[in-house]
C-alpha cells in the first residue's frame, strides 16, 4: 500500500500564511508563488509572506450554483484583491460580507475559514478567505 501526505498538509505554508514571492531585480510580489518572475523573467526572488497585509477588492464574481454537499454555503464570492503593500494580487474567497455590501476599493483583512470536510469524523481543510476590515 502506497502512503503519501495528504494535500491539504503539503500545501499548508501556502494555504495557510500566503506565502509569496518577491521579485529582487524588479520588485513585483508574485502570488501564488513562483521561482521565475512572471512580470521580467528573473530567477533572483525570494519568499514574502502577505497574511498580515491588508488588501483593497478589485473585482469580484458571485456563484450562486453549488457542487453537491456545498449547496448551504452558497452564494459563493470569490474576489480579486490587491494588497496594500506589495500590491500582489490574490484571487480568495470573500466572507462576512452581502452581495450588495461589494464595492470596488472595499479595504479587506485575511482569516482562517473551514472550506471542507471529509466527511463526519474526516479531516477539516481550513484555507485563507478575505472579510471586510474590522475597524477597532
Amino acid at each position: 500500500m502506497k502512503i503519501s501526505i495528504p494535500p491539504s498538509w503539503r500545501n499548508r505554508v501556502a494555504r495557510y500564511r500566503l506565502t509569496a514571492t518577491k521579485c529582487r531585480d524588479c520588485g513585483r510580489t508574485l502570488y501564488p508563488p513562483s521561482e521565475v518572475c512572471r512580470a521580467c523573467g528573473s530567477r533572483n526572488v525570494e519568499k514574502v509572506e502577505l497574511i498580515n497585509e491588508k488588501a483593497k477588492l478589485v473585482t469580484w464574481t458571485i456563484i450562486y450554483s453549488a457542487m453537491d454537499g456545498f449547496e448551504d454555503r452558497r452564494p459563493v464570492i470569490l474576489g480579486v484583491l490587491e494588497t496594500l503593500e506589495s500590491k500582489a494580487r490574490i484571487l480568495a474567497p470573500l466572507t462576512d460580507v452581502l452581495p450588495e455590501e461589494l464595492q470596488v476599493g472595499l479595504l479587506m483583512e485575511p482569516v482562517m475559514r473551514r472550506i471542507s470536510e471529509e466527511g463526519e469524523a474526516g479531516l477539516i481543510h481550513y484555507g485563507i478567505a478575505y472579510r471586510p476590515l474590522v475597524k477597532t
